[in-house]
């Protein structure tokens, strides 16, 4: 089963790859915005989440959902794994 805290690490990681920030300031409650990702930041998002969790992202999401922090972002993948894992 996949969590937000699973989530979270696999995203974590990547943020910590790409951005120039302390591990400590990267947190559930994080903002998306004052990460200050571009688009090919986001890019890289999609490929990882689609790799590493199983989920496509869809860049409408997060405009749409209203997704603004980290913890909403896991909670949407979260989401999304559960939802495509139910049988029709």
């Amino acid at each position: 089963m996949t969590t937000v805290e699973h989530v979270f690490a696999v995203v974590r990681d990547l943020i910590l790859e790409l951005k120039d920030v302390d591990e400590d300031a990267v947190t559930l409650d994080t903002n998306i915005e004052s990460m200050e990702f571009d688009s090919l930041d986001f890019v890289e998002m999609q490929v990882v989440v689609q790799k590493k969790i199983g989920v496509a992202l869809d860049p409408d999401s997060f405009v749409s959902r209203k997704i603004a922090t980290l913890r909403q972002l896991c909670e949407f993948v979260v989401e999304l794994k559960e939802s495509a894992a139910v049988p029709a």
